[in-house]
């Protein structure tokens, strides 16, 4: 009962920040099948070492974006900014990929990948989603 409470007086803000970090986690889930499938359907051309990290990678990703999501009722100072280094990280973690490729220009920063993890950390540094992690309730 208290929780549903919590989650009722969530700002807007706060949901699209919640639904993004979500969103994250259904893609990054998406990726890791994919990556599965490419693995099995071309066992022989493809580096599979690079595949099943790459799988791997994804699996954390997700499980780790799932986690965060599922503690935000909690309004946890720590989860705050366990989600902002999580989403920062992600960013710049693009973004060096892209640079490392050589294909770093404007266009290609305009990528989900790039633009959710930044719109969830604006969204959490706005003042009613730091007043919203900071409240603590009486119960």
């Amino acid at each position: 009962m208290v929780e549903t409470d919590k989650a009722q007086r969530m700002p807007r803000v706060m949901k699209i920040a919640e639904f993004i970090v979500s969103l994250q986690a259904v893609q990054a889930l998406a990726g890791g099948a994919l990556l599965v499938f490419l693995l099995v359907s071309s066992a022989g051309d493809v580096n599979s070492g690079l595949a099943l990290l790459l799988v791997g990678f994804c699996i954390v990703i997700a499980v780790l974006a799932g986690w965060l999501a599922s503690r935000w009722i909690y309004r946890d100072r720590r989860d705050r900014v366990a989600v902002l280094a999580f989403e920062s990280l992600m960013a710049l973690g693009f973004v060096s990929m892209l640079a490392l490729d050589s294909d770093l220009s404007m266009r290609s920063l305009l990528n989900l990948n790039v633009v959710l993890p930044i719109i969830v950390v604006v969204l959490l540094l706005l003042p009613s989603a730091r007043a919203w992690f900071d409240r603590v309730d009486a119960a």
